[in-house]
């Protein structure tokens, strides 16, 4: 039996922030589908969050601003 099948979405720099820890441990134990809705997509407002902090980058980017 594979893995279950766990989707987190995020779109804040709150949210990146409040989720890392659980997202890294979900990556862990589940297959994780990281969605984020784009809601800050400027490279400063976001994606220095993912660097920072270590995680993978989003598997889908909504860009539902």
């Amino acid at each position: 039996m594979g893995k279950l099948k766990l989707m987190t979405i995020v779109g804040t720099r709150p949210e990146i922030i409040r989720l890392s820890a659980t997202i890294k441990c979900c990556d862990r134990y589940f297959e994780q589908i990281l969605v984020h809705t784009g809601q800050n997509y400027d490279y400063t407002l976001n994606q220095v969050f993912f660097d920072d902090l270590g995680l993978r980058a989003p598997d889908y980017y909504l860009d539902a601003v």
